[in-house]
């Protein structure tokens, strides 16, 4: 993997507007078991990213200045990730609503 195909990848992860692969033909799906489906996969992925930034946190106390620099800017990059992720996962609970009452 190049530096060009890096750039890209951390682009995707942190714009706001980038789907996972086969979520945007769901966004036009009436059926309520897709909207759970996303619903289940972004939960899933909230949690993680949760995890991976508690686990930065704990490994940053008492670490030299630049491992807690390094961890730092990690944590940034986690953070963008994860509100891009609850942002999507706010859109399905939405949509399952929605679903639900036969909106």
């Amino acid at each position: 993997m190049g530096t060009g195909d890096i750039v890209n990848m951390v682009g995707d992860l942190t714009d706001p507007e980038h789907r996972l692969p086969g979520e945007r033909d769901s966004e036009r799906s009436g059926l309520l078991e897709d909207a759970q489906h996303w619903l289940h996969v972004y939960g899933e992925l909230v949690a993680f990213k949760r995890t991976l930034l508690s686990t930065a946190e704990v490994h940053k106390d008492g670490a030299p200045e630049p491992v807690v620099l390094e961890v730092s800017n990690d944590q940034a990059l986690l953070r963008s990730e994860l509100d891009r992720l609850e942002r999507r996962h706010s859109f399905w609970q939405e949509r399952a609503q929605q679903l639900q009452k036969g909106a």
